[in-house]
């Protein structure tokens, strides 16, 4: 009996100071999360004067001013309409009620010689130019305005179409009336995008930002693919192609989104904010146009607040993805090809412990989709950065070996190796995402046509005989 009474003392022991330790293990993976998801702070506090909002109501009525339309409907289709107090009527999508589309550009964006397109006067998206011409004034008005994601932690629907199609008017116009007012387009134009990559809070936010910038340099590739290029054109491209910053790479605002996103639902048993078949539909839209897996958007979810997942423990995951998701952070910002796994972060911790997190289902959120989306941004900005720097003419004669030279900041993000070159098709590329050389072909490499520079002899010195004194 005497045992008996000794066993259960230690028993219960073991079980009150484990409960102890685990508790205590739950409050730091508690407090590993609040940290997480704590809102970034923000730059503009004025809605009114934040292209954020700006660029929500870009479309609406010409009566509105649309920094408080896009604002009142930013508040509309979040928590905040339940807070908020206006005295008179709030906008909504309803006044929203300019439609542009990319028919009216695409034949001139898109043609081999775009510039020849711009200038022709009967271009059909010169007849929108007219039509348009609120668009294109606010639009210009938008690229000058300080830009802060107000989206942390909130699921809204920004623009999708409508941006593409005005950005690509505003620049197709200011080259049909010059070339130099063309080349300040673009340059502020893509200069403002890249901000709005710098500054994204949430993924959607980012990978619009690379829809537009991956446009505007698909035709700055166009345009330096012909064999006489204006000295502008080649000035700005150098100055718009720097490779991408550790900022901009960034995936931190964008994985804490998420990871706020999922602890909201948590905390209030279901997703209740917005319009999920229009956030649906324009996640669809992102990524069509963006080149993403149709399930792209989905994949980020934080795995325990998958449907999929509802037996997942939150309490004993928490610890492993918190260290996960710093780990991808720290990743994202530091110039890797690959982000790491959960098995790498997980392996450096008490594997016991996790065992049964990896053998749960789903395990790894997809961010690695989307930092290669990154990547490819960066690879895009390099080749064009190489169009114009091998036009120069060069002692070298060889153009892979020129490649090598030109430093590691412009060498292939991919590999970390120089970009090739094919000279049968006169193409620059990249080996892209699979990583595979497949001779610059289009489907799977990332190329764009080259035109070389003449060989720049050297010169010889000359060596001055003298005679016998």
């Amino acid at each position: 009996m005497k045992h008996l009474a000794i066993a259960a003392v230690i028993l219960w022991a073991a079980f009150y100071f484990g409960g102890m330790l685990f508790s205590s293990a739950d409050r730091a993976a508690e407090s590993s999360f609040s940290k997480l998801i704590e809102a970034p702070q923000r730059s503009v506090e004025n809605p009114y004067r934040n292209g954020y909002f700006y660029l929500f109501g870009l479309t609406a009525a010409s009566s509105l001013d649309p920094a408080k339309t896009g604002y009142e409907i930013w508040v509309d289709e979040t928590e905040d309409a339940r807070r908020a107090e206006f005295a008179e009527r709030r906008a909504t999508r309803a006044d929203l009620v300019y439609t542009l589309t990319l028919e009216a550009t695409a034949s001139s964006w898109e043609a081999d010689d775009p510039l020849g397109e711009f200038r022709k006067k009967d271009a059909p998206f010169q007849a929108a130019t007219g039509q348009y011409r609120i668009l294109l004034l606010r639009y210009d008005h938008w690229i000058g305005m300080p830009f802060d994601d107000w989206g942390f932690g909130r699921r809204v629907v920004t623009l999708g179409t409508d941006i593409l199609a005005v950005h690509r008017l505003y620049v197709a116009e200011g080259f049909s009336n010059s070339t130099m007012e063309g080349v300040e387009r673009l340059h502020k134009d893509f200069h403002l995008w890249r901000t709005v990559l710098r500054e994204a809070k949430t993924i959607s936010t980012k990978v619009l930002a690379q829809i537009v910038m991956a446009d505007d340099l698909q035709l700055l590739s166009r345009m330096l693919a012909k064999p006489t290029v204006d000295k502008a054109i080649l000035t700005m491209g150098l100055q718009l192609t720097l490779p991408l910053s550790a900022p901009e790479y960034s995936l931190r605002w964008p994985i804490r989104h998420q990871l706020a996103l999922a602890m909201k639902d948590r905390s209030a048993g279901v997703r209740h904010e917005g319009d999920p078949a229009r956030r649906h539909l324009y996640e669809d839209w992102l990524s069509r146009t963006g080149h993403l897996p149709t399930d792209a958007f989905d994949s980020i979810i934080h795995p325990p607040a998958r449907a999929a997942a509802a037996n997942f423990q939150w309490g004993q995951a928490a610890s492993a993805y918190a260290a996960y998701y710093e780990a991808i952070i720290n990743a994202s910002e530091n110039n890797v090809n690959y982000l790491p796994g959960m098995q790498e972060v997980v392996g450096t911790l008490h594997r016991g412990m996790f065992e049964g997190i990896l053998k749960s289902r789903p395990v790894e959120p997809g961010w690695e989709i989307f930092h290669s989306q990154l990547v490819e941004t960066d690879t895009r900005l390099r080749l064009a950065s190489l169009q114009i720097q091998l036009r120069h003419p060069s002692p070298q004669t060889a153009v892979p070996t020129r490649l090598a030279e030109v430093g590691s900041q412009y060498f292939d993000p991919f590999t970390g190796l120089p970009m090739l070159w094919s000279p049968t098709q006169q193409k620059l590329y990249s080996v892209g995402r699979d990583r595979l050389d497949d001779g610059g072909d289009p489907t799977f490499d990332i190329s764009v046509p080259a035109v070389v520079g003449q060989t720049q002899a050297t010169p010889v010195p000359m060596v001055t005989r003298q005679g016998p004194r």
